[in-house]
């Protein structure tokens, strides 16, 4: 049976016409000055205190907005954030586009060297300034912020008066240290309470000043709700999804967005929402409205990640889900928005409702939602040290990242390393083969970079296993040499990282994060010092299969054909393979690739996946954490290809990396149960952190049921032999190659990038040739 067909009532159309109404560019800089105001004010606190007080000034006098034709209050916008962390944004850039925001590394290091107690001249603070170059030129990836999940279910339950007497009652027996963190957290505690009272003022002025009867009526249940939830718990359903978009904005205030994510929404809002029905207080319609006018609000921010996870097992095995569940894919089959991101709980009990529901979603191109295997999920919680009842109760964060709700900072987006520039440095002894203009200073300036920080004039990475081109005789040694070094840039970021961890909580605490995880209030600690229950750290790796490719081509043409040397591959890489199109021909046609179920080249994934891995499972951090590795890539694997020369893959200069551990753009010619047998052949219980493996199929490939039929039992397959994510583009070439010629006509066409879908037009140019380039399918 097939989904039934949905549309946005008349009320909710109003607002979706209008959400883009109301953007304001002047609101920009103004997080800024108040911050500014309290570091100086409070000059002699501590800067968990001066930082909370300047989240209070902020959201004492930042522009709130509220539309007498909408359902519910608020509106987030981004601001600039250097004050309370080295962001570099600019004071004014188009807020429909993502702002050209990225960290200064160099500031961050020197902050990091502070709070070690390393002398500027010592080894350990080079090795940081280092590690800040590599950043700025993309062999390292490095990022702070966001990639969490708050505890909104505890929120509603507690209300901020309850945090406030929870943080009040902790103080009593507090000791100096915990006395300023819990002042931090009382300060935005009630803060935040003031900041919905200011909300509830502006729905009942704006009662004086309608003129329809149905919005005045609105704005009089708006304002009720609103004076309630500013102090208690919610009561209602309106009441629960208002207390967690304001929230969610009061974050953004405090903190760069960059995923801040729900959790298992339709679990946890499913009693509020029951209890309205049998009351009578709500009916289905004005719920679906509800949850459609939230969908506007998280559609409005372009990239934030905001992840919603749907259905799942519980601790008993059942699988849980529920209408909110189904009206929840209605809400995005309905906006066809790139946000929120939805993922889908995998178990074969699943029921068969939900998974025609899921394909009606998928089925509109958007690539909602993303499908993520309990059995997996769970056991990689299991592994990171989560108790059964925690690991059950996982949600995704970010784009693929497993974590606990309210109750980790897992630092997910931490750091990702550019496996194929690793390879590229080693063939050229240690020296860059990417400084084309759109390289290494465009795209610094693309992250906000200031130039003078970006290191331009050193082309020199470290090499930490020295040069042995000399000594390869034979592939082993090769591959022998690559995993060495693997190791080593391993070892050394993941130790750059944990020194960094230690300035967070001295330099850049959040103590309105903090207030909203479990944990936090107990220990009297910021989130960022270990707060919570589970602190983990993550690092990604970006171009495997790049990588896999490369090193089977070595293997093929240099020592089993023996028709070219490493210095013909050298010579190249070097020059782009202009003049050497003779060996980009062998290695494009002759060659083994990653994705075509070949054990022999197959086998080199498996056995770099379990090298990383053997550093990562040994490495713990600063807040009492493990670490833990993701096969994921975000956009990076086209920035970072745009920075990394041509690899013996045949990758060009600038091109973009493979998705993941998908398989190279266009090399899987095999079909999509060929590109699951080879990722299957590496064990993908090493990615604690998350994965993603892409595949795009053909708009008509959903117009068979039996196709349908097919790809449930696709997944199935997969999920039993040890698979964790799935993700579908459902689009034809034909339409993304208009698209990047007539981007008027294509404003509204949403893809999937990897791991989160997107507006294709918001793309830079590469992205959007990154994913025509990938094999599209047209059967199982």
């Amino acid at each position: 049976m097939a989904a039934q067909e949905v549309t946005l009532s008349d009320r909710v159309k109003v607002i979706a016409d209008r959400r883009h109404d109301y953007y304001d560019r002047t609101e920009i800089p103004k997080r800024r000055p108040h911050y500014e105001e309290a570091f100086a004010d409070f000059a002699d606190q501590d800067r968990s205190i001066q930082i909370a007080m300047g989240f209070k000034n902020f959201l004492e006098n930042k522009k709130i907005l509220t539309c007498e034709h909408d359902i519910l209050a608020g509106f987030a916008y981004r601001y600039t954030y250097k004050p309370s962390f080295p962001f570099n944004l600019p004071d004014d850039y188009d807020p429909l586009y993502r702002p050209p925001a990225g960290i200064d590394t160099m500031e961050e290091a020197e902050t990091g060297r502070i709070a070690n107690g390393f002398a500027e001249d010592s080894k350990e603070a080079e090795e940081m300034r280092t590690f800040a170059r590599c950043v700025s030129r993309w062999l390292y990836k490095h990022w702070e912020t966001g990639h969490i999940i708050p505890g909104y279910e505890r929120l509603i339950k507690t209300g901020y008066d309850g945090l406030i007497e929870q943080t009040e009652t902790a103080l009593e027996t507090a000791d100096k240290e915990q006395q300023v963190h819990l002042q931090s957290m009382l300060i935005c505690e009630k803060a935040a309470s003031a900041y919905i009272e200011r909300y509830a003022n502006y729905a009942n002025a704006l009662q004086l000043k309608t003129r329809n009867p149905e919005y005045k009526a609105h704005l009089e249940k708006m304002e009720e709700s609103l004076r309630h939830i500013a102090h208690g718990p919610a009561r209602t359903f309106f009441d629960a999804i208002q207390l967690i978009w304001l929230t969610h904005e009061m974050l953004y205030a405090e903190g760069f967005p960059a995923s801040f994510s729900f959790g298992r929404m339709d679990k946890y809002l499913h009693p509020y929402f029951q209890n309205d029905l049998d009351n009578g207080t709500i009916t289905l319609e004005e719920a679906a409205d509800i949850l459609d006018a939230l969908w506007i609000k998280f559609g409005i921010t372009l990239h934030g990640y905001q992840n919603i996870t749907l259905g799942g097992l519980d601790e008993q095995g059942n699988y849980v889900s529920n209408e909110l569940t189904k009206m929840m894919l209605q809400s995005s089959r309905k906006t066809l928005y790139d946000q929120p991101l939805l993922c889908l709980r995998y178990h074969k009990s699943m029921p068969a409702d939900l998974w025609e529901e899921s394909v009606a979603l998928l089925q509109t191109g958007i690539g909602l939602p993303a499908i993520f295997i309990d059995d997996f999920c769970i056991q990689a919680k299991e592994a990171m040290g989560h108790s059964h009842e925690d690991a059950v109760n996982y949600a995704l964060v970010g784009c693929v990242e497993m974590g606990c709700p309210g109750r980790e900072y897992g630092k997910t987006e931490a750091l990702r390393v550019n496996v194929g520039k690793i390879l590229e440095v080693m063939l050229f002894d240690g020296k860059c083969n990417c400084e084309d203009s759109r390289g290494i200073i465009g795209n610094a300036v693309d992250k906000g970079i200031p130039l003078e920080n970006t290191g331009t004039s050193d082309n020199t990475f470290p090499v930490f296993t020295g040069n042995r081109l000399d000594q390869l005789d034979s592939f082993d040694a090769l591959l022998n040499w690559y995993k060495d070094e693997l190791k080593a840039q391993l070892n050394f970021t993941m130790t750059s990282i944990n020194r960094l961890d230690v300035a967070l909580p001295k330099f850049y605490p959040t103590p309105f994060l903090s207030t909203l995880m479990e944990g936090c209030i107990e220990k009297g600690m910021d989130v960022t010092a270990g707060g919570t229950i589970y602190n983990n750290s993550a690092v990604n790796l970006c171009g495997l299969p790049n990588v896999v490719d490369s090193l089977a081509a070595i293997r093929t043409l240099v020592y089993e054909q023996k028709r070219y040397t490493m210095e013909d591959f050298r010579n190249a890489l070097r020059d782009d393979f202009v003049g050497h199109e003779e060996l980009l021909e062998a290695i494009q046609h002759d060659c083994p690739k990653f994705g075509n179920d070949i054990d022999s080249v197959d086998k080199i994934m498996a056995e770099l996946v379990e090298t990383a891995n053997t550093v990562v499972k040994g490495m713990q951090n600063p807040r009492g954490g493990k670490w833990q590795m993701g096969l994921y890539s975000v956009e990076d694997h086209v920035k970072m290809g745009i920075n990394t020369g041509a690899l013996p893959d045949g990758k060009r200069r600038g091109e973009a990396m493979a998705s993941a551990v998908s398989p190279v753009q266009g090399k899987d010619v095999n079909g999509p149960t060929a590109v699951i047998n080879s990722l299957l052949k590496t064990d993908l219980s090493a990615a604690t952190n998350g994965m993603v493996l892409d595949i795009k199929f053909s708009p008509s490939f959903f117009d068979k049921p039996s196709h349908q039929l097919a790809l449930r039992l696709l997944i199935q397959a997969y999920a039993e032999q040890g698979g964790g994510e799935i993700q579908f583009n459902v689009v034809d070439r034909a339409t993304l190659l208009d698209a990047q010629q007539h981007p008027e006509n294509h404003k509204d066409l949403v893809v999937r990038v990897s791991g989160f879908s997107a507006y294709f037009t918001s793309l830079v140019r590469e992205t959007q040739d990154e994913i025509i380039k990938r094999t599209e399918h047209a059967a199982i």
